[in-house]
């Protein structure tokens, strides 16, 4: 009895002496950031959107931040005996470079030196395609498509259901109805191409209002500061 319990504390000891180390095969892949926490709190809006929200780490030691970003130039590595992750050209994240890791085959954490982020991603198999991916791809005329109030379809109670945008490729936008131009001014997509923002003049350092860019679609929701306010999207598709 003493004989199988001094090899059962034989046994945990030589385990709990093994080193944890984390080989760059366990970090290939897709991921995708499920959770940017910054002292406790969750910023992951802060940092990034619908297409920047996923780390791929290539087998030959490129990478790359989000579905339209290129790894052309982009380095890592892992230091297996510090487990560190060192993104060389920097991440999303304040631009850090090394990061502590703490990987199985579908999770990661990672944490800078400091302890002020958090980490999380989780792996994909596959990536999202991407409808639009290329600035150009917005040029042309977009129609109304729907108006919903609080999720709900109230597209026959909108006051202005001819209403459209064209985005030319100069960068000016003109919209109107059926009444014809009500305003025209300049408009600029992002890195991204999640929102594409209006601006009144060309040289104007905010815009007056942004859409966003999802599903084929341009939709804004009516920015208000009652609470009690129902919510409002107006979605356009591209004729």
């Amino acid at each position: 009895m003493k004989k199988s319990l001094l090899i059962v504390v034989f046994i945990i000891f030589m385990l709990s002496a093994c080193k944890y180390s984390t080989p760059p095969e366990m970090l290939m892949g897709n991921w995708y950031v499920a959770s940017v926490k910054a002292n406790g709190h969750e910023m992951i809006n802060d940092y990034l959107d619908a297409n920047t929200r996923y780390l791929i780490f290539k087998e030959e030691g490129s990478y790359q931040v989000g579905l339209l970003d290129t790894t052309r130039e982009k380095s890592w590595m892992i230091k297996p005996d510090k487990n560190e992750l060192v993104m060389m050209n920097g991440s999303p994240f304040d631009d850090i470079k090394t990061w502590s890791v703490k990987a199985s085959d579908e999770l990661v954490y990672l944490t800078d030196k400091r302890n002020h982020f958090r980490i999380t991603l989780n792996r994909k198999a596959k990536l999202p395609k991407i409808e639009i991916a290329d600035p150009n791809a917005l040029v042309g005329k977009w129609v109304l498509d729907k108006v919903t109030v609080n999720g709900y379809n109230n597209t026959d109670k909108y006051a202005f259901p001819n209403r459209w945008i064209l985005l030319s490729d100069n960068g000016k936008f003109y919209n109107g109805s059926e009444k014809g131009d009500q305003n025209v001014g300049y408009w600029e997509a992002n890195s991204s191409l999640t929102k594409v923002d209006f601006f009144a003049q060309k040289d104007q350092d905010e815009s007056f209002i942004s859409f966003n860019i999802a599903n084929n679609t341009l939709w804004y929701e009516k920015e208000t500061d009652n609470y009690d306010q129902p919510q409002v999207r107006v979605y356009f598709k591209k004729k």
